[in-house]
């Protein structure tokens, strides 16, 4: 499907967001001053919770747990619950006129508290029809063996029915984590690797069927070893509350978020969520804080919006509203990382006021989500933050823009080593991730790199660098989809099939010849565990060579070796690596005495990856 209709929007983002022109202010040097704390204004305080509510007719109040449909679920599967009440509610939305909750206990006695929600279902059929509505609750058991739930109003006596269930041993293999052995990268809570290949999926365009234009989209970039997506919270999609009012919130925009949910579920695909758009929250560039509920122009509490980060009454609503995306969406194993902000240092909000913000809301989430989903935050062009020093951020962000670089050498391949070591050396051990990439922050630059190089080159070498993930694309839509690109993708997803990157680490003492000796004309790429992972690239395939040359084809490369240095004595299989046609080609065996290991490259055009065992 060809996706048309960018809607005005969208194009904005893609001008600015992807990489805006920043004020230099914004790149000044990070100084420890940033750590201090500004105290939260305490003039406005919350208001109490409420007493349980009356029924509608009269009677006592009730609240039960429906009969489930199955006694029986797989662990880490979804168990969602159908609670009936009689009580009258006025603001469904609102955890202080009714927090309605369920308290799971597992087999090994741990209590689980989650809340419910309030959910509208639209018809499939008619998506603008609504279906059903009710209270539902969403948990995903962590445990085998009987559980128990039972249903309650927080700050009242008023409890409900008990129901057991069986969980049973399944194949899926639980939440994101941290991986144990390596903080560098992913595992799931069965220990599997998990690495991220992903693209941003942030809207659908203005013109579009939004289920129609997300099945799509996620079909074929599934169908080449896509996993993951990163998905916005925007105003203009999946903004549950900015179409609304504070404190309620769009129950369509919310149903449409379950479909992207159970999509991704169904194809085994991981969702970063971004709760937070900077231009919500900044006057520059036509930005919306003109209509942002938040401002006293619209009503709201707050006079210029940078006091969302210190206004008590600002982060009550927010944190109204963090409860809901939690009861909601928090139940997925599939929900890979909460990102705060997309592009942060493009809003009014300064690290300063930031990094206080971050840590009341972060502890206020882990409160709440008993899964303990990972959490990140991202910025425009700035990679270096005191943020990255914060307990509460699990992954380290970078977005980049190569027309932002200082630099004339544009193409990603090239950088991504020195890039990652920057970040990394100024961080603690964290996963990295380039949630964002693209060769420019102009559309009409953007969109004439039909061939795809900058994002083939983007995902190898980001993944060769040490990223936790490879680099995700931000033009789905405009380039990925219009000119049929996803296969890029496919040979990645090959390539790494089986193989636990938490074992490698980079290796650089290599050197590429031509024929006659001389200077190669090619750069590579290793990673060295037990074995050696190697990815060479022809210097003429780069984007800067590429770019709106779509017949151009890179001078074929003959006669050209590399030498791994230091490699120890023995015999080695080297079986190269088609990364377009995504299959092995031939192996060949080579030899070392302990010193260097030369090995001869198969003639190419563009790239070559292998896998080098010893023997």
């Amino acid at each position: 499907m060809k996706l048309t209709g960018f809607r005005l929007v969208s194009l904005l983002v893609v001008l600015t967001l992807g990489g805006c022109q920043v004020s230099p202010s914004n790149l000044a040097t990070i100084t420890p001053s940033l750590f201090s704390s500004k105290k939260i204004d305490v003039s406005w305080t919350p208001p109490k919770p409420q007493a349980t509510p009356t029924s509608t007719d009269g009677s006592s109040p009730t609240i039960q747990i429906a009969p489930l449909a199955s006694t029986e679920i797989g662990l880490y599967d979804l168990l969602e619950l159908d609670i009936q009440t009689n009580l009258a509610v006025e603001n469904p939305y609102d955890k202080n006129e009714f927090d309605l909750r369920i308290r799971f206990t597992s087999p090994s006695g741990k209590k689980k508290d989650i809340g419910a929600f309030w959910s509208v279902e639209y018809s499939q059929v008619n998506r603008f029809k609504k279906f059903s509505e009710g209270w539902k609750a969403r948990f995903t058991p962590t445990e085998t063996g009987t559980w128990t739930a039972q249903v309650y109003v927080a700050n009242s006596e008023l409890t409900g029915n008990s129901v057991m269930f069986n969980v049973t041993p399944s194949e899926n293999p639980g939440f994101v984590r941290i991986d144990a052995e390596n903080p560098r990268y992913f595992a799931f809570d069965n220990g599997d690797f998990f690495f991220p290949i992903g693209i941003n999926l942030a809207w659908w365009c203005g013109t579009c069927d939004p289920l129609e234009t997300y099945r799509q989209l996620m079909d074929d970039f599934h169908a080449q070893g896509g996993n993951t997506i990163r998905v916005w919270m925007a105003s203009w999609s999946f903004g549950i509350e900015t179409r609304s009012s504070l404190g309620t919130y769009n129950a369509y925009e919310a149903w449409l978020l379950d479909q992207v949910f159970k999509m991704a579920e169904d194809r085994g695909m991981y969702v970063i969520l971004v709760l937070l758009n900077c231009l919500d929250y900044s006057t520059w560039q036509g930005a919306d804080w003109s209509m942002n509920l938040y401002n006293q122009a619209q009503g709201g509490p707050l006079a210029s919006p940078e006091e969302f980060a210190t206004n008590p009454q600002a982060i009550y609503y927010f944190e109204q509203r963090l409860s809901y995306i939690i009861d909601r969406w928090g139940y997925s194993p599939n929900l890979l990382a909460w990102e705060w902000w997309n592009e942060v240092n493009l809003s009014a909000i300064s690290d300063t006021l930031l990094m206080p913000w971050l840590k009341e809301v972060t502890a206020f989430l882990h409160g709440r989500d008993v899964n303990d989903h990972l959490v990140t935050n991202s910025y425009a062009i700035r990679d270096q933050s005191p943020v990255w020093q914060m307990p509460e951020m699990d992954i380290v962000m970078k977005h980049e823009y190569t027309d932002q670089i200082a630099s004339p050498n544009r193409d990603l391949g090239d950088r991504a080593l020195a890039d990652f070591n920057r970040i990394s050396s100024a961080a603690p051990v964290k996963p990295v991730l380039m949630g964002e990439f693209g060769y420019s922050t102009n559309y009409e630059e953007e969109i004439s790199e039909t061939t795809g190089v900058h994002l083939h080159n983007g995902i190898w070498a980001t993944t060769f660098a040490g990223y936790a993930g490879s680099g995700m694309y931000w033009n789905w839509d405009t380039v990925l989809q219009r000119y049929h690109l996803w296969y890029h993708f496919k040979g990645l997803s090959t390539f790494l099939h089986g193989v636990d990157l938490p074992e490698y680490e980079p290796f650089t003492t290599l050197e590429i010849k031509g024929p006659d000796g001389s200077a190669g004309d090619a750069v590579a790429m290793v990673l060295k565990a037990n074995d050696l992972l190697l990815w060479i690239r022809n210097n003429e395939y780069t984007a800067q060579t590429l770019l709106g040359e779509h017949k151009y084809v890179p001078s074929r490369l003959e006669g050209q070796t590399i030498t791994l240095q230091g490699i120890p004595s023995g015999e080695y299989t080297v079986t190269w690596f088609d990364t377009f046609q995504a299959k092995w080609m031939d192996s060949e065996t080579v030899s070392t005495s302990g010193k260097d290991l030369v090995i001869p490259i198969p003639a190419f055009n563009r790239d070559l990856a292998a896998k080098i065992v010893k023997n």
